[in-house]
């Protein structure tokens, strides 16, 4: 392997492995609350039933901001997101206004080192504003209210043993009021099978959620997931591009966890893969709109705190009736 693309694998591979140093909380300092969303060039281009349509760079404190792995929409039409240090971003969607965003902690421990404050998912309630968080290490959930005010926190016994690194990447409240949580880590080495619980109501609530088995496409995991309707969500998919320079690849897949095959299996009906049709990042967080001109996919990236990434946001039409890809 040429030493310029070892390098740059070697610290992705790093920025993505777990206790490193790329990943360790800075010294305390007063946080910079204000966060500036910049439009950046986007060309029009469709892969399966998503069009992108605009695209915002998302800057901040300099030491903190960063490390975005979730992204919800919230009922008075901003956006949450989460990162993987325990920090939450609240903005106004850039394609209506352009007023900074508010970047602060999720919960007070700001000192409290990386494996204690893993965020990795987000659902939300669109009637009540209630937000539920889901953490990696701790392997919890974490209830919030509209307020965003944490509550009570629940330790399902089926995610015991999901992946310290790799666990609960994807939370996601459906249509109908059942919470679907994916483990990223799939179940066998380069395997495409990973398990999921399927709550029937409230996670809090619900101390036996049943345990389900996701069929993804094979090389990629799964890094959030939104509502698509009933019992579907949409499943945002990253792979690791080993080329020069090495980076990611990102793909969208349906899940319908009503729609199980014959031996119980839930397999992922693959919807996009974007290759270049988007600029190439870390997108790790999922959210999905209803506007008057149709349905917005929303996609939020992580920079894993390296100068050679950014945080994006893009903005895609999805057009649920258009063919997906074969």
């Amino acid at each position: 392997m040429r030493p310029k693309r070892l390098l740059l694998a070697t610290a992705l591979v790093c920025a993505l492995a777990p206790g490193t140093w790329l990943r360790s909380p800075p010294p305390p300092r007063a946080l910079q609350a204000e966060a500036r969303l910049t439009p950046i060039e986007t060309r029009r281009v469709s892969r399966g039933p998503f069009t992108l349509v605009e695209g915002w760079e998302l800057s901040g404190d300099p030491l903190r901001f960063g490390g975005f792995s979730a992204l919800v929409a919230l009922p008075g039409g901003g956006f949450l997101a989460g990162t993987d240090t325990g920090r939450r971003l609240e903005f106004d969607r850039p394609d209506h206004g352009r007023r900074p965003g508010v970047f602060g902690p999720f919960e007070s421990n700001e000192t409290a080192y990386k494996n204690g404050r893993d965020l990795e998912s987000l659902a939300v309630d669109p009637g009540s504003g209630i937000v539920w968080a889901g953490y990696e290490y701790r392997n919890s959930i974490v209830r919030l209210d509209a307020a965003l005010r944490p509550g009570e926190e629940v330790f399902p016994a089926l995610m015991a043993d999901w992946s310290a690194n790799s666990g609960i990447e994807s939370l996601v409240r459906l249509s109908d009021g059942r919470f679907l949580a994916i483990e990223e880590r799939p179940r066998r080495w380069r395997g495409s099978r990973h398990m999921a619980l399927l709550f029937a109501a409230d996670p809090v609530e619900d101390s036996e959620p049943q345990s389900v088995v996701i069929d993804l496409p094979a090389g990629y995991r799964p890094v959030d997931a939104t509502p698509a309707g009933e019992g579907r969500a949409l499943v945002l998919l990253r792979r690791l591009d080993w080329g020069v320079p090495p980076g990611f690849d990102t793909a969208i897949a349906e899940v319908d966890v009503d729609s199980p095959s014959a031996d119980g299996i839930v397999a992922a009906r693959m919807l996009a893969e974007f290759g270049a049709a988007i600029p190439r990042d870390n997108y790790e967080g999922l959210a999905v709109t209803e506007d008057a001109d149709g349905m917005h996919l929303w996609l939020i990236s992580d920079d894993n705190f390296m100068s050679f990434q950014r945080t994006l946001l893009l903005k895609l039409r999805w057009q649920p009736r258009e063919k997906a890809r074969e």
